[in-house]
């Protein structure tokens, strides 16, 4: 498995977050008041607000469910790649990484035993890349 395969569930989580942020804003255009927050004046003839926020709600809420299954399935696929390694250390250290999708900083600090951000980076790489080997050959 790649850094790249490994680092998917950092980015849908990014992609769920930004969309729950999105959903939320709109949620709080069809509440009383909650129409006009810049000032700004609007068009003459407006759309009934319903009618526009409703359907970008539903399709919002679609793709936030689309992308949570798509984080399950990820999720289970490399969780299924960290138990098939041998070295607990190196399972720690991938666990933490991209699946609890902690900094290489925090990562270290909870691997313990005087390892340094670089440190468990390199372990991990250096890791990876001996597995893309052996799967090329």
């Amino acid at each position: 498995m790649t850094v790249r395969e490994l680092s998917k569930l950092y980015y849908l989580n990014k992609l769920i977050e930004r969309d729950t942020l999105r959903l939320s804003e709109l949620h709080s255009r069809l509440q009383p008041g909650g129409m006009n927050f810049d000032g700004m004046p609007r068009n003459p003839s407006p759309k009934n607000v319903m009618e526009e926020i409703i359907p970008l709600i539903i399709e919002i809420e679609e793709r936030i469910r689309k992308e949570q299954e798509d984080y399950i399935k990820e999720r289970m696929e490399i969780e299924s790649f960290i138990r098939s390694v041998e070295d607990y250390q190196i399972r720690l250290i991938l666990s933490y990484r991209f699946v609890d999708l902690l900094t290489w900083n925090q990562t270290a600090r909870m691997i313990g035993g005087n390892n340094t951000e670089d440190s468990v980076k390199k372990m991990c790489y250096r890791f990876l890349k001996s597995t893309e080997k052996g799967a090329q050959k």
